[in-house]
């Protein structure tokens, strides 16, 4: 799926592939312990068991630098397909270049081909924590907190990541895997200068810090864990030893520890730094302050989007352009967080660009931060194509959705529309209760969704007498994920849409934003958690993990990559320049000649369809609609639906 960054306070976290139920951890939770002084300010809690007692001089000989790995080594050869050899060959290609992120894509795109493959899924979750570990030594703000935090603060932290795996994440917790999973994430940190750098320590140290940690590893192989006590003693030993060898506070190492172990938990779960935490609420919120871009992680110095009416979209800073200094300060080798910070402001304040557009010439634009509205209904408009067809995107499910959609739907209602595309494609996700808000929007009865976690089943019915029943049609792509497929899912199953498009990405759990209550969190490097607490299913009963939504019309992989974004002022249009002939992609099948020819019949020179075959065939799907689903013009003049706000309100 696509991957972004939203630029406001801070870094602006990566659209959420998430369907996310959010609160606050209740208050009131009490730890029982006995806190012992020894000099000054550190406490221990327990006494040190004879088998994880200090490492003697003695095996600290013959020191050699070795690979850190998780206890448990990788099997290639229990991978007996050619195809996932292949993958898991290309991905450590990949890790070895340090390329985190692509070889994360990598293999979760192995999975999605082989999902029963240890060996590709134990790759995946290390190639995630590898990109979270350098995601974190770029926040300025988690080095600062880290560096600043007690033994107490990461016992306390501690105690409460722990109670809330064990209460809310969707499975019940392995105290043995939980450990392992957090000593893998510590061993590949302590691989990286920018640990040593972390902790004002020497990079000579590295061979020392390995050994050391090969050293534990082996020690702790056959040690049992029943109960987080028993996890806390072995990290805690393992902080002392790293701290008696290199001057690494115990504190960090915990953390470091902690970060890895719920990253590994599954695909989604994650700990979040106070910043992040605002971050997601921002996204959720649909709110932040910035000017107003969009960042490709991958190419960080690039503009992804520009979100209509900012600061950006003012000052001319168009998608494509390359952003080459920031305030004068070059952006040429800085990584995104770094490119983040130089964004980063408060309101007021003018920042100063200097970008390279398509074209190759170089432009200065000067911004000024202010609060941002991010619309997640965009592009509201009546096609120009036969028929009168409304066509919007929803980009996510964000607080504001199912208000922004209804006021969009009452412009419709008073524009005469008579047929409906909704435009799913690279829509990540967001909101559960969004996703059921707006299948609603178009249900009058009918399953909407059904969640199952640890703590129960809950199904989510439709029950709204006024819902909208213009014909629809929803476009999705691989990277229409989680609240998009929920809504797809819902549509499709009830009979009430024609999904057009390929197969969407499955992803199919639940995440619950936590916020740490511990005293002071915000001041703590770890201030809450993403944690997946159920699995989603469809109105029948479906799993939508590893599957996704089946389109009714199904366009081949291959002509995915024919309806990709571009920048031009047309949305989901070629660029002219790289268009074919009358506008229109090669046709290679007769299904396809079909198409083609219908988009040629259009009575315009460049239909605003030209080059997206997705939302050609949308267009075709929901003309037969027109003709098949009984309607009357009744609906032009009822009156305007009660969950529509003033007209053009958000759009």
């Amino acid at each position: 799926m696509l991957q972004i960054l939203r630029l406001g306070v801070g870094l602006y976290s990566a659209l959420l592939i998430c369907s996310l139920a959010v609160g606050k951890e209740p208050n009131g939770r009490t730890f029982v312990w006995t806190p012992t002084a020894t000099n000054g300010s550190t406490f221990v809690r327990e006494t040190t068991p004879q088998s994880l007692r200090a490492l003697e001089p003695s095996q600290m000989r013959d020191i050699k630098l070795e690979r850190a790995r998780p206890i448990e080594a990788i099997d290639l050869s229990l991978v007996a397909n050619d195809e996932a050899t292949r993958i898991l060959e290309e991905g450590e290609s990949l890790m070895g270049q340090k390329r985190w992120y692509d070889a994360k894509k990598k293999f979760e795109k192995g999975l999605r081909a082989f999902p029963d493959s240890a060996p590709l899924r134990a790759k995946f979750a290390e190639a995630r924590r590898r990109q979270e570990i350098d995601a974190r030594y770029q926040d300025g703000n988690f080095v600062a907190l880290t560096r600043r935090a007690t033994l107490e603060d990461a016992r306390d932290v501690f105690d409460e990541v722990f109670d809330d795996i064990d209460r809310y994440h969707v499975d019940s917790p392995n105290y043995r895997e939980l450990f392992d999973l957090g000593v893998a994430g510590l061993g590949e940190a302590l691989e990286e200068d920018a640990f040593y750098r972390q902790y004002k320590t020497s990079v000579a140290y590295k061979t020392i810090a390995l050994e050391t940690y090969r050293i534990m590893c082996e020690r702790l192989k056959n040690e049992r864990f029943g109960t987080k006590e028993d996890v806390w003693r072995a990290a805690l030993w393992m902080a002392r030893q790293l701290n008696r060898r290199l001057n690494v506070a115990e504190a960090g190492v915990v953390c470091e520890f902690l970060a890895s172990a719920v990253c590994s938990l599954d695909a989604y779960s994650a700990s979040l730094t106070p910043v992040q935490v605002d971050d997601v609420f921002s996204l959720i919120d649909g709110k932040f302050v910035g000017i107003g871009v969009e960042l490709k992680v991958d190419a960080p110095n690039r503009i992804a989007r520009v979100i209509p009416r900012s600061p950006a979209e003012e000052a001319g800073i168009l998608v494509g352009d390359e952003i080459r200094a920031i305030d004068g300060r070059t952006t040429e080798r800085l990584t995104g967080a770094e490119v983040g910070d130089l964004l980063q402001g408060v309101e007021g304040e003018r920042t100063t660009l200097r970008l390279c557009g398509a074209d190759g010439r170089e432009r200065t634009v000067v911004a000024v931060r202010r609060p941002i509205e991010v619309p997640s209904v965009e592009d509201v408009r009546i096609l120009d194509a036969p028929g009168a067809i409304g066509y919007l995107k929803i980009s996510c499910f964000q607080k504001t959705t199912t208000s922004e959609l209804s006021a969009a739907l009452e412009q419709f209602r008073l524009q005469g529309a008579q047929a409906l595309i909704i435009d799913l494609r690279q829509n990540p996700g967001g909101l559960l209760q969004e996703a059921v808000s707006v299948s609603e929007l178009f249900l009058n009865d009918g399953m909407i969704v059904q969640t199952r976690g640890r703590n129960g089943y809950h199904a989510f019915r439709a029950q709204n007498s006024q819902a909208c029943d213009l014909p629809l049609v929803i476009l999705v792509d691989s990277n229409s994920a989680s609240a998009a497929e929920i809504f797809a899912g819902a549509m499709q199953e009830n009979n009430r849409a024609v999904v057009v498009g390929v197969q969407s990405y499955g992803k199919g759990t639940v995440q619950a934003i936590v916020q740490l209550n511990v005293a002071n969190a915000g001041q703590k490097p770890i201030a809450g958690l993403r944690l997946t607490t159920e699995k989603f299913y469809s109105p029948k009963g479906r799993a939508y993990s590893g599957v996704g939504v089946t389109p009714n019309v199904d366009i081949a992989e291959a002509l995915e990559r024919q309806s990709r974004m571009a920048p031009t002022s047309q949305a989901y249009g070629l660029p002219v320049d790289s268009q074919r002939s009358e506008g229109v992609p090669e046709a290679k099948t007769d299904d396809e000649r079909e198409f083609v020819g219908y988009i040629r019949r259009a009575n315009r020179p460049q239909p605003e369809f030209d080059g997206d075959l997705f939302l050609a065939i949308g267009v075709k799907e929901a003309l037969k609609l027109e003709e098949t689903i009984p309607h009357t013009d009744v609906r032009a003049q009822r009156a305007p639906s009660p969950y529509a706000p003033t007209l053009g309100a958000a759009l």
